[in-house]
């Protein structure tokens, strides 16, 4: 090994040491698949052995195997993550001390470095698990719904009966790691109206991980006549809305303790979600079918958390309420799925809708989850 390897590489010599030529390596550092260079100053950046052994991988595959880029970049994380044993991984300890400093610092103002100088190791060891920092600020994302709520407290919240009672446990929780994820989730919410799609589709993915535990909950509360009938999907982004905001209002004084504020919670939750005797929507059952055959009856059907069958019919969108429904029969073939209605008032028409959809109700045994794309027909029971 020369003194240049040891020391550090500009972009010419990294492209002299590799054979490769400096077009391509641009393209490399572009795709995420070569990481980045160390910076050691505003204008210079240095590469170094690590760089070097990941661009011998990469020709590797590109000759023997002829992967694209994007299978290149698959593979190279696929093996990343297969280094990991346990929980206690180096790519696992990455990531946490990353999500502490992204709530601490912030992730414009965190730096590689920061993160490396806090775990006691080089940068090389860092980019033998992530590209970059926005590729670790993915990974970030896919890991704070689990630090925001611990197992332990879901399995509690899960022996709960009384609905209040468990959004009060869960809330609790949450607030007690409040500190640990809140500017992540901050910097979370920027990022879904940011010009990096990919980044928005992973920051949207995360928000729903954390508010559909909420739905769910909702959905079963519905069944059991705890919780009037609502958008349950909503609600749940209110309901965690709810909960944030009374952190926030926690860090700015001393004038309330958590246990006053979540006693005004419950009671005004209490009063806005509580099920009542007077009519409702949706209170006439449904008959069910799967494709499989299976017949149920459900109560309070939903699509995706909200009251209506939500499909297109050319370049518009129809919304189709539930309650108005007399039979609902869909086609599935490998181009869409065809929702075929009549209503009670016997009009009828299609609507092509998306067989990723989940149809949801309550049944005598529960809440009951479909996707649309196993079910064969609804009728009003």
């Amino acid at each position: 090994m020369n003194d240049a390897t040891q020391t550090g590489m500009k972009l010419p010599q990294l492209a002299k040491q590799s054979g490769l030529s400096i077009s391509t390596l641009y393209e490399y550092l572009r795709s995420g698949i070569l990481h980045p260079p160390v910076r050691r100053g505003p204008t210079k950046a240095i590469f170094n052995e690590s760089h070097l052994a990941r661009l011998k991988t990469i020709r590797g595959l590109r000759e023997k195997e002829k992967l694209s880029l994007a299978d290149i970049k698959t593979r190279l994380r696929s093996e990343a993550d297969s280094t990991e044993e346990d929980g206690s991984s180096i790519r696992n300890q990455i990531i946490d001390t990353a999500l502490a400093l992204f709530s601490r610092k912030h992730y414009d103002k965190t730096k590689i470095s920061d993160i490396t100088d806090a775990l006691h190791m080089g940068n090389g060891t860092f980019y033998r698990y992530f590209t970059s920092k926005e590729e670790l600020f993915l990974h970030c994302l896919e890991r704070l719904p689990k630090i925001m709520v611990t197992r332990e407290t879901w399995n509690e919240v899960k022996r709960e009966t009384d609905y209040i009672t468990r959004l009060r446990k869960r809330g609790n929780a949450m607030l007690g790691s409040f500190h640990s994820y809140i500017g992540m989730l901050n910097h979370t919410k920027l990022v879904l109206g940011g010009d990096d799609s990919h980044l928005a589709e992973k920051a949207s993915e995360c928000l729903k991980s954390v508010a559909t535990p909420l739905r769910k909950d909702l959905d079963q509360a519905i069944a059991k006549g705890q919780v009037r009938p609502l958008d349950t999907d909503l609600a749940a982004y209110l309901l965690l809305g709810i909960n944030e905001i009374f952190g926030h209002r926690l860090l700015m004084d001393d004038r309330y303790t958590i246990e006053e504020g979540f006693d005004f919670i419950e009671e005004f939750l209490r009063h806005a979600l509580a099920s009542s005797s007077a009519p409702t929507l949706q209170q006439k059952p449904f008959a069910l079918t799967l494709c499989s055959g299976e017949t149920m009856v459900i109560r309070s059907l939903s699509c995706n958390g909200a009251p209506h069958l939500t499909g297109s019919v050319g370049a518009g969108t129809l919304e189709v309420a539930f309650e108005s429904l007399s039979t609902l029969t869909l086609t599935h073939d490998k181009q869409c799925t065809t929702a075929h209605i009549r209503t009670d008032a016997g009009k009828t028409g299609n609507l092509s809708v998306d067989p990723d959809y989940e149809l949801s109700g309550a049944t005598e045994l529960g809440a009951y989850t479909v996707q649309i794309r196993n079910v064969r027909s609804i009728k009003k029971a």
